[in-house]
């Protein structure tokens, strides 16, 4: 039945949760759901690519309507007027772009009327991301930055309200681990796929685990844990009922009366093909998509057409199937199955990838790793440049900006699973990289104005900072910049985005022989000059007639910072002309005065040889003994005339081994004190550079391919092999989104025989890197890429990598266009970068494993520091001595700890800075020092894995105000965000798991196991299964239930009983069943006898009557229930917890003591916005961030958000929303740790007088056993004072009144000692005054006594990550900005000296400081030790992404 068929009296609990109220039931946003019946969620929505076959703009505006008649515009319109006909109808947007692109055009009435529909529910964004991101082919940062930028777009316009609860990724071409981690960590309840590989898709249809629990990394555990659900038919409609204008399918007629009559009929097909899907399920809710491509144009085909499929089948009385279809949405369908799933069936827990994706036999979509490599290297830079551009506007001190905000459009964007896949259009992706340089000539403008402030005196003493500019040149990967070209004399800036401090090979087109560069210490800088090889200079579209390039090594560049360097040519016109003669030469004779026919080239680390009869690579060793025989050569795969051809999406080579393209290079050796090189020539269209720097443990090796050649073939496609000599079996592993390693193997595992699988099914994403290692010895061998690649091990030993594809055939999915990429009239040419590092992989160098040495080379390839040019005419070598800020770096000294990497610093909102740090350990690291020989467990623990960091000591010339953290999409407080935990509904894999004690580091649990059980889960452990595995096969007995039916209702006997319950048409009777059962659901809302539900509207005096006869009719029968049960209430969790004391006798049972009834609020609930998002309630416009900036940069103060609870007459009662019903805290799941004994966290204001109430007491104790000391110390005072007046006065000055500045310290001392909450500190103060007071005996000697005395204000309970200032005690103290107890020490000792006498500190009395001795010190207190300090910890692999505001706020 639907909703529009009740009057209601809407109640306004909160921005999104509307309740209804009316005299039979209660019904919340999401549909009800029909107990003993089969639920359909119909699910309208509507697939949007950002780019395809036509332009993000095309598509939004509908034109080009003879190539596709998609109209965006039109979607959103249609959708809008459609949804206002009937309250049932509900819509699921995905895509945050386009909904901002409609947005900003739309006008005020419809804004808050498609407002409106997000807060009823009946508008829902499932995913919210940007675009629909490629999960194979980008890296977690890049994953990151998208999601933060689509759901901030939404915050700006919908509120919280529109906050995703589910991620929606249906169309990309796989899935990867580390996906699945980062959306469980945004905190969506579920994820939706639509594309699984065929023969997986046969397996879970076959094991009935369509539905299936994802584990994203094993480190994190059950915080990367997501419901996943697969969707049937893709994300289309069934098969014969896409009711789009775009579709053949048949109307349903339901008039009876009218020949062409077909409801019957229609509705047999749809029932009969909803049954077929629901025996793939475990429960009785299924998921139904209706949509498609661009669908919805004409909503109203849709919408008519299902609710009359809605209509007749849950009115018809032939209804024999018993299934009820309704209007749903992804969030809605996630929480039928959370409240009705299957609980007596273990579920599935998947710990691997959906890679690669085979939707047939044949066809493997695995080509698109490769496709138009050049578009997927400048994607790369120019999420690099992003950063940079982030980075330097928060150090800067500078808001958001336009610019900055046109470069997330454009980047973010191009994310989309269309466009850096290479897998759309030609035109297209001439649109997508027109709009990207655009973005990035603008932003580059602003970097200028960025550096300008932060180099004020660069410009000369003459020159305004206006008139300085700083040059990026995009081109130096061809040794192109038209600036450097230009220039005589110029100033290098080398910004380091990298949070550690590195040292970065330069190289840039030179100009002149000799070269004068100077550092930032103006010492002279040693430089080579290297000839660029004929490859370069011959590029297609290259104007540079430089034909050399200068390199030289920039050292100790800081981390988040810059070195600068003055460069200078120094003219030699002879000689210049000499060298202009020998390089006419050198066009006739292959070699010159520089080249050498050598076949090895080594530097400090490695050596490289060569075979000298093929010219090949033959050996790689490195210092540490590890030696490596290895080949490389070109491979290329040819396209002939065959069934089906290779395209953009899949790679279908003809024959199972590629073919080499040579046997034989050419070769030649340049040798300098900097780099050197091996120069190999393949072909005319294939060259190579094997490349060593100085003090570098890896070999570089820069290729050049292209044009390819077609030839008499359809197609080819480029490989480069390594073939090595270490025995892998068959076993290899891939990045998954640049981060976690995952195992790969070409042997199809699942078969009952050893088979190979064929090489485009071995084929996987290598994002950074690709690796394999020895079986039998040490050896392993590593591949880093500049972009991705499409890789595999299909032989032993080998390392194959595609570097670039032209196709003249379309393999059929869509496109309708061949991959053959051409520039300046001919064929692409690719110029790419490999990195090979090898080493011995059981060995760690500097507590760190080979793969985390393998990431940290990988994540400083990819962020390598960024060159930035000016004019150095106003500056000579004399100027350059006097120049200031020729280095700088954000970051304190010793500031940031070892391992933490900041992923993320950029402007946020209302002059704030969004903050992420990561920990770049993949494992822990004491588990590393076991098998070591130490003295003492303590030698043991200080290996901690998880590191604690001191936001407080991070940032150099920024002082922090207020620190709040968020989730990793940073669209909610951590605090506040909410999440399914799943484990506590369903059996799963790893559904167990929990923050180990180890996780915590000031947290130590009290229990311990018995010996037995400890040696049990060892000998589980040795046998490689667990206690948790043996229990899946147990059947779990349904429960016990006090059934009280107020009316006949018929029971299907198809139906198992046990699954789920009826429901009672009274609603009193419901409540009564929820509460005997312990079950919550989404229909009833149940309420105990603590709880009040608030409302915003006086009830009248009908409605009154009735609810309290209801709740009086529910207490009489409560009361005789209670009689002969006990009674224990279960939490949504799943979890039981006793009754309330005022239910208890003495013994401590339950007794039979009425309840107190309950009550409704007649106070309406105020709520104040959070700074997430706009202010709903004051304005019916929404302004964003980018139409206004000034507004919301300058005129928009951050405030304290208060915690949204709904208290009822009663004190101390709380209503549980719905959403809370069914979700749990994530910081209360993931980051609160148990207090510690020392430490009292009190929540109530019943707990809170309590506590203070026996502190009061115990300080009132502690004073009374001292007075008697007090009266004694009188007395002896005025005995001295007599004695001897005029010193006594000046002790008692001394002694007595101690400033503010030592009284800070000695309270700062006194909590020395105390244990604190690492991993999410809160507010912690030590709730005591010390006042130290001298009691002095005969001989003027005295000793102290510390009087307590509690203060009247408790501690809050709120979120914060402060806590009183204290160093880490497991480093010693090198840098006196960030460890400030140094200092204190020092200063002590000094005062301590005074009179060259030196008092004993008493031992074992930490109470017994030294006192001051400076009185004048009262009024003036030392500022770094009365503000707090904000710590954080991060266990392996976790980042945490928090919200900034300085005291010298962002303007």
């Amino acid at each position: 039945m639907g909703l529009n068929r009740y009057r209601y009296a809407p109640v306004y609990l909160s921005a999104c949760k509307w309740i209804y109220w009316s005299s039979s039931r209660i019904p919340p946003q999401c549909p009800i759901t029909k107990d003993g019946a089969l639920n359909v969620h119909l699910i309208a929505h509507s697939h949007m690519d950002a780019g395809w076959v036509k332009t993000f703009d095309e598509y939004y505006y509908g034109s080009r309507t003879g190539v596709s008649t998609a109209n965006v515009q039109l979607i959103f319109h249609s959708v809008l007027s459609e949804l206002l006909h009937d309250k049932r109808r509900k819509f699921t947007f995905s895509e945050t772009a386009y909904f901002w692109r409609w947005w900003k055009e739309q006008r005020p009435g419809t804004r808050s009327t498609f407002r409106s529909l997000v807060q009823d529910g009946r508008i829902e964004f499932a995913g919210g991301g940007w675009t629909q991101n490629d999960e194979a082919t980008l890296g977690y940062g890049q994953i990151i930055d998208l999601f933060t930028w689509g759901l901030r777009k939404i915050n700006d316009t919908l509120g919280p309200c529109g906050k995703p609860k589910a991620a929606w990724q249906i169309d990309t071409y796989g899935h990867t681990r580390e996906q699945v981690s980062l959306l469980a960590q945004m905190g969506y309840d579920g994820l939706f796929i639509g594309r699984v590989d065929h023969k997986e898709r046969e397996t879970m249809l076959e094991e009935d685990r369509m539905e299936f629990m994802w584990r994203g990394s094993d480190v994190l555990g059950k915080m990367s844990d997501i419901m996943t659900h697969t969707l049937f038919n893709l994300y289309n409609a069934p098969e014969g009922f896409c009711f789009d204008f775009l579709c053949s399918d048949e109307p349903i007629v339901d008039d009876p009366d009218n020949r062409a009559y077909n409801a019957d009929k229609r509705v047999n097909d749809f029932i009969s093909q909803i049954e077929r899907q629901a025996k793939y399920y475990d429960h009785d809710n299924i998921v139904v998509t209706m949509g498609g491509d661009f669908t919805y144009q004409s909503a109203a085909n849709w919408f008519m057409n299902m609710d009359k499929l809605i209509n007749h089948i849950n009115t018809h009385p032939a209804n024999i199937s018993d299934v009820n279809v309704f209007y749903s949405t992804p969030s809605c369908y996630l929480k039928a199955i959370y409240l009705y799933g299957r609980r007596d069936k273990a579920i599935y827990t998947e710990r691997n990838d959906h890679l690669p994706y085979g939707s047939d036999a044949h066809t493997y979509w695995t080509g698109y790793y490769t496709s138009r490599p050049s578009l997927k290297y400048f994607i790369r830079q120019a999420h690099t440049f992003l950063t940079v551009v982030k980075q330097l506007t928060v150090i800067a001190k500078m808001g958001d900006s336009f610019e900055l905000h046109l470069l997330r459009h454009a980047v973010n964007l191009l994310f989309h699973h269309d466009a850096v896949t290479g897998t759309s259009q030609q035109h297209v992706t001439n649109d997508f990289i027109r709009m990207l340089s655009e973005a990035i000539e603008a932003c580059t403008k602003k970097v200028s104005n960025l550096l300008t402030y932060l180099t004020p005196t660069w410009g000369g003493s003459r020159r305004t900072k206006n008139n300085q500019q700083f040059i990026i040149c995009h081109e130096m990967n061809i040794s192109q910049c038209r600036f450097t070209e230009m220039q005589e004399s110029m100033l290098l800036l080398v910004y380091n985005p990298l949070s550690i401090k590195i040292y970065h090979h330069i190289r840039m087109p030179a100009i002149a022989l000799h070269y004068s560069i100077r550092d930032y210490n103006d010492e002279e800088v040693e430089y080579q000059l290297v000839p660029l090889p004929a490859a370069v200079i011959n590029l297609p579209g290259r104007k540079s007639t430089v034909i050399q390039e200068l390199w030289f090594e920039a050292e100790n560049i800081p981390p988040l910072g810059y070195a600068s360097y003055y460069i200078a040519p120094v003219r030699a016109q002879l000689e210049e002309n000499e060298f202009a003669r020998k390089l006419t030469q050198q066009n006739k004779t292959p070699v010159n005065d520089q080249q050498e026919i050598i076949p090895h080239i080594a530097n400090e680390y490695l050596k490289v040889s060569l075979n000298k009869d093929s010219g090949l690579l033959e050996s790689i060793q490195h210092v540490d003994g590890v030696r490596i025989q290895i080949s490389q050569n070109f491979y290329s795969y040819s396209q002939t005339q065959q069934s089906q051809q290779s395209g953009a999406y899949s790679f279908r080579p003809d024959k199972p081994r590629p073919t080499p393209v040579t046997e034989k290079a050419t070769y030649h050796a340049i040798r300098g004190t900097i780099v050197k090189e091996i120069r190999q020539r393949f072909t005319d269209w294939i060259t190579q550079i094997i490349r060593l720097y100085r003090g570098e443990e890896f070999i570089e090796i820069e290729w050049v391919v292209g044009p390819v050649p077609i030839g008499n073939d359809l197609g080819k496609e480029i490989v480069t092999i390594f073939n090595t000599n270490i025995t892998n079996n068959g076993v290899f592993h891939t990045d998954s989104n640049g981060r976690q390693m995952m195992k790969r193997t070409c042997w199809n595992e699942t078969s009952s025989q050893q088979q190979k699988k064929p090489v485009s099914a071995c084929y996987f994403p290598v994002t950074s890197r690709i690796c394999i290692q020895s079986y039998n010895s040490s050896a392993a061998m590593c591949v880093l890429t500049d972009r991705t690649h499409g890789g595999t091990s299909y032989n032993e030993g080998e390392l194959e990598l595609m570097v670039h594809r032209r196709l003249l055939t379309d393999d059929g999915f869509g496109l309708e266009e061949s991959l053959n990429e051409e520039a300046h009239g001919v064929g692409l040419v690719v110029k790419g970068r490999h990195r090979i590092l090898f080493g011995n992989f059981r060995q760690e160098v500097e507590d760190q494993s080979f793969n985390e040495r393998i990431a940290q080379a990988a994540r400083r390839w990819d962020m390598e520091p960024m060159l930035f040019f000016t004019s150095g005419d106003k500056v000579n070598k004399r100027k350059w001595q006097n120049v200031r800020n020729k280095r700088y770096s954000a970051i304190k000294v010793h500031g940031l700890p070892r391992f933490i990497h900041i992923l993320t610093l950029e402007p946020w909102k209302s002059g704030s800075v969004l903050l992420r740090l990561e920990n770049t350990l993949e494992k822990p690291v004491r588990g590393r020092f076991r098998n070591e020989k130490v003295e003492g467990p303590e030698e043991y623990l200080n290996k901690q894995s998880h590191i604690t960091v001191h936001l407080r000591s991070l940032f150099a010339n920024m002082k922090i105000k207020r620190v709040r953290e968020t989730t990793l999409a940073a669209n909610q407080w951590l605090e506040d965000a909410r999440q399914m935990d799943w484990s506590t509904r369903y059996v799963y894999n790893g559904g167990d798991d929990d923050i180990l004690p180890e996780d915590n580091l000031d947290y130590k649990d009290d229990k311990t196991k018995e010996p037995t059980s400890e040696r049990h889960d060892e000998e589980n452990k040795e046998m490689g299964y667990s206690d948790e595995e043996q229990d899946y096969p147990r059947r779990k007995a349904p429960r016990k239930r006090i059934r009280l039916i107020g009316r006949d209702r018929k029971q299907k006997p198809s139906v198992d009983d046990n699954y789920r319950r009826k429901r009672s048409i009274n609603i009193t009777e419901n409540i009564i069943e929820n509460i005997i059962n312990g079950t919550f659901n989404d229909k009833d809302e149940i309420i105990d006898h603590n709880t009040t539900v608030e409302t915003t509207t006086l009830f009248d005096e009908e409605k009154t009557t009735l609810i309290h006869g209801v709740m009086n009719s529910f207490h009489n029968n409560y009361s005789a229930w209670q009689d002969h049960r006990l009674f224990q209430q279960r939490n949504i969790n799943g979890t039981w917890s006793k009754a309330p004391r005022g239910n208890r006798d003495m013994s401590g049972k339950i007794g039979a003591k009425k309840p107190n009834k309950m009550r409704f609020m007649k106070n309406r609930l105020k709520t104040e916005p959070a700074k997430f998002f706009i202010d709903l309630g004051n304005s019916d416009e929404a302004l964003s961030s980018e139409e206004d900036l000034s507004l919301n940069l300058k005129k928009r103060t951050p405030r304290k958000r208060k915690p949204t609870k709904r208290k009822s007459i009663d004190a101390g009662t709380e209503t549980i929303t719905e959403e809370e019903d069914v979700t749990k805290s994530i910081y209360e799941m993931y980051y609160k740790n148990k207090p510690n004994i020392h430490l009292k966290y009190v929540t109530s204001e019943e707990d809170r007088e309590d506590h203070n109430y026996r502190s009061q007491r115990r300080a009132k104790n502690h004073r009374r056993r001292i007075e008697e000391e007090t009266d004694r110390s009188q007395e002896i005072r005025k005995k001295n004072r007599r004695d001897q007046p005029i010193e006594f006065e000046q002790r008692k000055q001394d002694f007595d009144e101690p400033s503010d500045r030592r009284r800070m310290r000695l309270k700062k001392k006194g909590r020395r000692n105390e244990k604190v909450w690492s991993s999410m500190p809160f507010l912690i103060s030590d709730h005591r005054e010390k006042v130290k007071r001298r009691i002095f005996d005969d001989g003027n000697e005295g000793r102290e006594v510390v009087e307590e005395r509690r203060m009247r204000k408790a501690p809050q309970p709120r979120l914060s990550l402060i806590r009183t200032k204290r160093p880490d005690p497991r480093v010693e103290p090198k840098d006196q900005d960030y460890y400030g107890e140094e200092e204190d020490d020092r200063d002590q000792e000094e005062m301590d000296n005074t009179d060259g006498v030196r008092r004993k500190r008493a031992i074992n009395r930490p109470t017994e400081e030294p006192l001051p001795e400076n009185p004048n010190s009262e009024h003036d207190p030392d500022p770094p030790d009365t503000e707090p300090d904000y710590v954080i910890t991060l266990r392996p692999t976790q980042i945490r992404t928090f919200i900034i505001w300085f005291h010298n706020q962002i303007i």
